[in-house]
């Protein structure tokens, strides 16, 4: 009998991690008990986390009084908001939902589009990935959700959820040729989802009539002209006759009251507030990043002057002076309503800091990248845009993320000039007769909860970003 050939090729075994052949004890004998104060840390970390863990779930299963929650739980979501118009929040979490899923599914689809286009193997993420992706969220909803008293925002919750989805199924099965009008749809929702609440009167035709120029302008980029003054022309017309089509629409339409900001508080103003803030400050960022670093005195000068005048003063200053003199600087007729004046402030601060973090970027990029993008002759705001920006923005995306978690923090800070945020709402409930002297510590824990479970998202996915995009390898 002859003996059978050895397999040709590695053991399969031998391409395993070496992690992966070790039991759970010859695990923990490596890398927990390796040496003798390793051991000891261990077992004292085993200890302590035994004991924070027994005392945290015996605090929030047993002792923990959580009435004063679940009676103004509407109080803590959507704080002084009537509650007459609670239909408008439903409309535009609705809106925002199918904003989300479409912009979701197109960014999704065009990666599928470029893996196809370069033979590379594309890999949708699975329920199971996306729940490991986005469990802190998942969790803080169902922690909501344990504290309503009827059924229907359970079925709010996830009719949202099942709209968002089926956003992103269908933008991922619309053609390629619809990628660009399905991100223009996505802003569009948006837009309507802001102006749900807030009305149409006034200059709220503004935002809409700013992506019809938008994608007036991006229609006419490409045209085909004999010289750049017809294709000049050709854009300056498309864009005049977008904001005049968008204008005659809302005129069309008329004015619809909304609900002042002042109404928008709790939870809800606090999402409002960060959204905006990172919203309006990143461009703002960028123009000050690059603007410090022109070779014109003056613009370089500004954007100095800017930068470190509001990264030197306090948060806690400029929220006073939100509150007291913008109003004086504006020379307006109407007062301008406090949350505008916050969000104002708000804006000013985050971006002296984010223009910090980008100039960072921008100076890690090597000098030879510039010299290239001039050598083959683009012009320097192409060098920038094309060349510069893409790799300095990769380059801080940890200092920018930590600097958005950052911000979405110092929205408690709101609370000092008698805004109704998240933490003001907290305030509220136990300015109640009932609640005075009790459950202080679960509420706490409820608005620590939900601050926690949003910053941690907001960190993973970073991290899950810088992995994607290989910050840090060469």
């Amino acid at each position: 009998m002859t003996t059978p050939a050895p397999p040709v090729g590695p053991d399969p075994k031998e391409s395993l991690p070496p992690d992966a052949k070790l039991s759970a004890v010859d695990w923990a004998r490596k890398h927990l008990f390796n040496t003798w104060y390793n051991g000891l840390v261990s077992v004292i970390a085993t200890v302590l986390g035994a004991i924070l863990l027994y005392y945290g779930g015996r605090f929030m299963l047993v002792t923990a009084q959580w009435e004063a929650v679940q009676k103004n739980l509407t109080l803590l979501m959507t704080g002084t908001y009537p509650r007459d118009e609670q239909w408008r929040l439903v409309a535009q979490m609705y809106l925002v939902a199918t904003a989300i899923g479409l912009a979701w599914g197109t960014s999704t689809a065009q990666s599928r589009d470029r893996a196809q286009d370069t033979g590379v193997e594309f890999r949708l993420t699975k329920p199971l990935g996306l729940f490991r992706r986005y469990w802190p969220v998942l969790f803080l909803l169902a922690f909501i959700l344990l504290f309503t008293r009827t059924i229907w925002p359970t079925l709010f919750t996830l009719s949202t959820l099942v709209i968002g989805l089926l956003a992103r199924s269908m933008a991922m099965r619309l053609p390629r040729t619809a990628r660009q009008p399905s991100w223009y749809a996505s802003a569009l929702l948006s837009i309507a989802s802001f102006q749900v609440v807030s009305g149409t009167h006034g200059s709220a035709w503004w935002w809409t009539a700013g992506l019809g120029a938008f994608v007036a302008m991006q229609a006419t980029a490409k045209m085909e002209s004999d010289t750049p003054w017809h294709r000049s022309a050709w854009r300056i017309t498309a864009i005049v006759a977008a904001i005049a089509v968008v204008r005659i629409a809302y005129w069309l339409i008329g004015e619809k009251s909304g609900i002042s900001w002042d109404h928008w508080s709790g939870f809800y103003l606090t999402l409002v507030a960060t959204v905006t803030a990172i919203t309006l400050s990143f461009p703002l960022s960028l123009l000050l990043a690059v603007g410090r670093r022109s070779s014109l005195p003056v613009v370089r000068w500004l954007c100095v002057g800017y930068i470190e005048l509001f990264r030197g003063v306090p948060f806690i200053a400029l929220l006073f002076v939100a509150k007291i003199f913008i109003d004086f600087f504006l020379d307006v007729e109407t007062p301008l309503s406090l949350t505008t004046r916050t969000l104002i402030a708000f804006t000013i601060f985050s971006s002296a800091y984010l223009a910090e973090v980008v100039r960072g970027g921008l100076q890690a990029v090597p000098k030879g990248q510039i010299e290239a993008g001039q050598a083959i002759g683009l012009q320097p705001p192409a060098v920038m845009r094309l060349i510069v920006l893409p790799q300095a923005l990769r380059a801080v995306i940890p200092a920018m993320v930590g600097q958005f978690i950052s911000l979405f923090k110092d929205s408690s800070l709101f609370a000092i000039i008698s805004v109704v945020e998240f933490y003001r709402a907290r305030e509220l409930v136990h300015s109640q007769q009932e609640f005075s002297t009790t459950a202080i510590a679960e509420t706490l824990v409820f608005v620590a909860i939900a601050y926690w479970a949003l910053s941690y998202t907001m960190s993973k996915e970073s991290q899950r970003l810088e992995r994607h995009l290989g910050v840090g390898e060469r």
